[in-house]
């Protein structure tokens, strides 16, 4: 049994295991860090990793317990459970100081672990852990510390089912003090309800109660009714109880009588309209200037349709897996819109996407005839042909043109320069080049040697021109200017450019 973390957080599949009193090993991995953890009946009774600052030998030596010294002679290479043994076999550490050390090691571990939204997990209830090593350790407040440390959006995305059903836990564990908003929140559940109800009742941020929520019934405060599932197929071939369809009401959450077809027909017309859907809003079918309330309802609308728990009888079928793929992204659109600081950085990143396909639909097109200069036919394959040069050179100017025109003008340079390189021949390019240099006061007097290339390239072009008198305005070179301001003016007498140009010269001193 494996899986990934972001699909089923290391907090989750604790909670299984413990439930349903599993015994074995449980062995995660981030890049290049390892966890074990061993469960023995459904408890926690060893973690172990590889990460330095969470080994045995660290805290023996930070607690001033071994020197640098006698920590080697023991050997660098011992697992921690091998290094525990031999500290007591020689007498070196009683057994009371090092269960001591392990007791307040295997908990820190847990807690760096716990907080891992990425990564891998494995785990084998044919492997036990071999030594005599036993932590007892309080995994409820574990828990439930990492809940409270638990990203929101992933948070989200464990309850995105408004519909779920919440309930009360009869007769209430003992356990330690909970916080005043889980206090609250607990109190607001005296029989089962609907989470949006809950949410509703409690007066408080959407997200702030999904958090508690989440919290609550990790630890087992709360009942939730759906738990995404690691191990149900595993417990199910070794001949394990399937758990009770749990009691709905109202709109029906799962339909089990509805065909296979059917659902596909409906997950058809879902997958369709994401497909072409550009933006939250439109993942929602919301207007992008909708407020909360139309959020919450077009989220809700798709939820009852779509939500994967209503699929739960096709769970394991790529139909049930193409769902899980699709809210998702409905799930993150209702996260981001919901939060007011997240939706105003997303939409300013909209309209920052909006304004660049503009500026591409502005890029110049060339005024030749042909999209290849001829000089540049050398070869007709290998790497640099001419086509894989012209393509590469349209590719930077156009980057670089949207680049100058939202002010980005290094970005600019680099790619209009490339661009400039690649077909020396093409005016456009080293045009824009020439006025991306005069963008950059330290770079101005280069720019009149592209301008003056673009403009014997293509002398008709009055738009080449206009920037040359733009840039010897710059300069201070007011005649020079006048002089090709002249020109343009003489083939465009209305261009708005040229006349406002006109006056700035004018306005300095300068002749027209």
């Amino acid at each position: 049994m494996n899986g990934q973390l972001n699909e089923h957080p290391l907090a989750e599949l604790i909670r299984e295991i413990l439930l349903h009193r599993m015994g074995g090993t449980l062995r995660l991995k981030q890049e290049a860090v390892k966890a074990v953890v061993y469960f023995e009946a459904g408890e926690i009774i060893y973690a172990a990793s590889n990460l330095k600052e969470l080994r045995l030998n660290e805290y023996l030596r930070k607690q001033g317990l071994l020197s640098a010294e006698q920590l080697e002679s023991m050997g660098n290479e011992r697992s921690d459970p091998s290094l525990a043994a031999a500290l007591t076999e020689s007498r070196i550490l009683d057994q009371q100081t090092v269960n001591r050390v392990i007791g307040k090691q295997v908990p820190d571990l847990l807690r760096v672990v716990l907080r891992w939204t990425e990564g891998t997990w494995d785990f084998d209830e044919r492997a036990h852990l071999g030594d005599h090593i036993r932590v007892k350790l309080n995994v409820a407040e574990l828990l439930l510390q990492a809940a409270r440390k638990m990203n929101l959006q992933l948070v989200a995305s464990r309850l995105s089912n408004p519909f779920e059903k919440i309930s009360p836990v009869p007769g209430l564990p003992e356990f330690g003090k909970l916080s005043p908003t889980e206090g609250f929140v607990l109190s607001r559940v005296d029989s089962p309800m609907e989470l949006n109800r809950l949410v509703s009742l409690s007066g408080l941020g959407d997200l702030e109660v999904m958090k508690t929520v989440y919290a609550l019934t990790l630890v087992g405060f709360l009942e939730r009714e759906y738990w995404p599932d690691a191990f149900k197929k595993a417990r199910l071939e070794v001949g394990a109880s399937a758990p009770l369809p749990a009691e709905t009401s109202g709109e029906p959450v799962a339909e089990p009588d509805v065909s296979v077809h059917t659902l596909a027909a409906e997950l058809q017309e879902l997958l369709d309209r994401l497909k072409g859907a550009s933006s939250h809003y439109e993942i929602l079918d919301v207007e992008s200037t909708a407020d909360s309330a139309d959020i919450k309802r077009g989220y809700y609308a798709l939820a009852r349709r779509y939500h994967p728990d209503r699929f739960h009888m096709q769970a394991g079928t790529p139909l049930h897996a193409s769902i899980e793929s699709a809210f998702a992204r409905i799930a993150q659109a209702y996260v981001t819109l919901t939060d007011p600081a997240q939706r105003s950085g997303y939409d300013a990143k909209l309209a920052a996407r909006v304004r660049q396909r503009q500026f591409v639909q502005e890029v110049p097109e060339s005024n030749k005839s042909t999209r290849m200069p001829s000089e540049a036919k050398r070869s007709a394959d290998g790497e640099n042909s001419p086509e894989t040069e012209w393509t590469r050179a349209e590719s930077s100017f156009k980057e670089g043109f949207v680049a100058l025109q939202q002010g980005q003008k290094q970005t600019a340079i680099v790619n209009l320069a490339t661009a400039a390189r690649l077909v020396p021949s093409e005016a456009r390019f080293r045009a824009y080049y020439g006025r991306a240099l005069a963008a950059v006061p330290d770079t101005r007097r280069l720019a009149e040697a592209e301008l003056q290339a673009a403009i014997k390239l293509d002398p008709d072009n009055s738009a080449y021109r206009l920037m040359l008198a733009e840039l010897f305005c710059d300069l201070g070179f007011l005649r020079r200017a006048a002089g090709e301001l002249k020109r343009v003016i003489s083939t465009e007498p209305n261009n708005s450019a040229a006349q406002s140009l006109r006056r700035r010269i004018e306005a300095t001193g300068g002749s027209t």
